[in-house]
């Protein structure tokens, strides 16, 4: 049994890419940040913050934000609780919603993520049971993209103009994690990350697009991948020294015979010199390569270690906190000019410190059942 066990550690380690095992963690540019030297975002990083109020009426209540695509002057907004996807302008001012929850023609029953191609104008919408509902990107429903069976589909990317990428958090026996679909017929093209289930489902949300690319990570590996038809390349690596999560560790919980023991070894050790953080929200502009540390995995709302990494310098920088007391939440969107992430009504006083009298005060008119607003934080 011992030896069927560790066969199979060496041949998920082995099969963790797509065809291509000859390539190292090593391989691509690495990244070293120290997290020990935290930093002033706003002496190093951004240079100035707004506040966008969402209009709150009863056709576009917010819960929870995931995504947000700013697309021709408009912003669309994925609520991951809620499973909408509803449409604002600049200004906060509410227009319409996306597609309809529903049995009906046309409608979808459970939204668990989006991607919007603003350049085909097609939006996306992905349901868990292993369909995706295409739209044009004014509302009006198109087709239906059925996928291939799988006991789940958590999240999805576009890959280029033919293809569509998928996410599921399986076992290795129970093929790759990802898997690469024809978007006019449905059918998978590629299959791969063979890899322990546990390190998966840390991470649901694994893909971003970057300058027409799609990359991909997960939670306990800190190499970062480029997806393309034929599979997946190292594109980059985080380096934090005595920080790292070591081939080791991983290694031990693969080692773990019984399935519970070893989810529950993994679950304990979460906050731990061993499991330090959880690598999440991964995003890249052409300046910065920006990555989420979060620190205990279970809560939605933990607390992050914020990472940006000055690819012109050659620099990381680590924070916490964007002044004393007061945490950002996760980014939604990630763009070259700036990026947006979300205030609710709970945490607003906490910014009063990095806002203008002007832009704070509209923080201090939101109601409790208003929608969250957004900050808006500008690169330097």
């Amino acid at each position: 049994m011992r030896t069927k066990v560790l066969y199979l550690i060496g041949a998920i380690l082995l099969c963790v890419g797509c065809n291509d095992s000859s390539r190292t963690p090593a391989d691509g540019e690495v990244y070293k940040v120290d997290l020990d030297e935290a930093v002033n975002p706003f002496d190093n990083i951004f240079s100035r913050a707004e506040i966008i109020p969402l209009e709150t009426v009863d056709s576009s209540f917010i819960s929870w934000m995931r995504k947000i695509y700013p697309i021709d002057e408009n912003l669309y907004v994925y609520d991951y609780w809620l499973q909408n996807l509803n449409v604002f302008d600049h200004k906060g001012n509410f227009i319409r919603r996306v597609g309809k929850r529903g049995q009906g023609p046309g409608e979808y029953r459970n939204m668990y993520d989006c991607y919007i191609d603003a350049a085909d104008e097609k939006t996306y919408l992905l349901d868990v049971n292993g369909y995706i509902k295409q739209y044009h990107t004014d509302g009006t429903f198109e087709c239906d993209i059925f996928l291939p069976v799988r006991p789940h589909y958590y999240s999805m990317s576009l890959l280029d103009e033919k293809h569509l990428v998928t996410w599921s958090c399986v076992n290795a026996e129970d093929g790759g994690g990802i898997l690469i679909i024809d978007k006019e017929t449905g059918d998978s093209i590629q299959s791969c990350w063979y890899d322990e289930v546990m390190f998966n489902i840390q991470q649901m949300f694994p893909f971003y697009r970057y300058a027409d690319k799609t990359f991909f990570s997960t939670a306990l590996r800190q190499q970062t991948y480029e997806l393309t038809p034929k599979g997946l390349q190292p594109a980059y690596s985080w380096d934090f020294g005595k920080y790292n999560i070591s081939k080791s560790t991983l290694e031990h919980y693969l080692a773990i015979e019984d399935v519970n023991e070893r989810n529950e070894s993994i679950l304990n050790d979460c906050g731990t010199d061993r499991l330090p953080f959880h690598l999440q929200i991964q995003r890249q502009n052409e300046r910065y390569a920006y990555l989420a540390l979060k620190r205990y995995a279970m809560s939605s709302r933990a607390p992050y270690t914020y990472v940006f990494y000055d690819k012109r310098q050659g620099k990381g920088y680590a924070f916490d906190e964007l002044a004393d007391g007061c945490r950002m939440n996760a980014p939604l969107y990630f763009g070259e000019d700036y990026m947006l992430t979300d205030v609710v009504y709970e945490e607003r006083e906490q910014y009063q410190s990095v806002l203008p009298e002007s832009e704070y005060k509209k923080l201090e008119d939101m109601k409790e059942d208003d929608n969250p607003c957004l900050l808006k934080l500008y690169f330097k």
